[in-house]
């Protein structure tokens, strides 16, 4: 094996870290992790730092995922034709009830909108495309952590703190457990007023061909809106994840 074929796996070994759920660390934690010498590490860590693939914070000296590797997820829900397949049933979904609706997709352990459709007449200003959101305030967030492997929550969990926006945003870390064993079950996720006040979400999950939960979408509306069609929003979004997970094929039996 050449010396940059054995860098760049070992890079990759140290990236892969965070796909375990894991936010921050440092150069300790690598090196425990990995079973690498504090020295290679610190050398790859630096180089994956400088390319855009990992940030330092300054405050604790950990490393977290770079911008460039969000612009990569984004480009990967591109890639795959999520955003493609999604756009049609998006922009019909956001004509008929008039409200924003939007798609999310987990990049390590943040949540990242990768597509957006606004109504002409707003309510108010929403997260644009590429916006980290918060994950247990959002009905998106909600979705993707409801399906997420259970170990792999619990790790996003010890490292993130349940952000508090308004006064109905659950604060409390069993309560949100408790929350996301509903939304699995219903296969739905609410945002009541947790993330802006006045402002209400319905979000569903597209699943893949092996069954998985790839991504998440949801309808916002000033709350009234959304209260007095819930009905009819929940209808056209379960039918809507649906018809998208189907085409990235998705069939009923292959989830897990």
């Amino acid at each position: 094996m050449s010396r940059s074929i054995g860098s760049l796996k070992k890079a990759s070994q140290i990236l892969n870290l965070f796909l375990t759920g894991e936010r921050a660390l440092g150069i300790s934690e690598f090196s425990r992790k990995l079973a690498m010498p504090k020295a290679t590490v610190q050398s790859l860590v630096r180089t994956l730092e400088e390319i855009g693939y990992l940030e330092k914070d300054p405050d604790t000296s950990r490393y977290l995922l770079g911008p460039l590797l969000y612009q990569l997820g984004m480009k990967y829900a591109a890639g795959m034709d999520l955003t493609a397949v999604s756009r049609i049933w998006m922009e019909k979904l956001c004509t008929r009830f008039g409200g924003a609706v939007q798609m999310g997709i987990l990049v390590g352990d943040r949540v990242v909108l990768v597509l957006r459709i606004e109504p002409e007449q707003r309510f108010m200003s929403f997260p644009v495309t590429g916006t980290v959101i918060p994950f247990n305030t959002s009905s998106i967030g909600k979705i993707l952590f409801a399906y997420m492997d259970p170990a792999q929550r619990d790790r996003c969990l010890e490292t993130n703190s349940l952000q508090v926006l308004t006064e109905r945003s659950i604060s409390d870390a069993g309560d949100f457990l408790a929350h996301l064993e509903l939304v699995r079950r219903q296969g739905i996720a609410f945002d009541c007023q947790e993330s802006v006040a006045g402002l209400s979400c319905v979000g569903a999950p597209i699943f893949n061909n092996r069954g998985q939960v790839i991504a998440a979408f949801s309808l916002s509306g000033r709350h009234d809106m959304v209260e007095s069609q819930k009905e009819s929003i929940v209808q056209e979004i379960r039918s809507m994840s649906l018809q998208i997970s189907r085409l990235m094929g998705y069939n009923e039996g292959t989830r897990p």
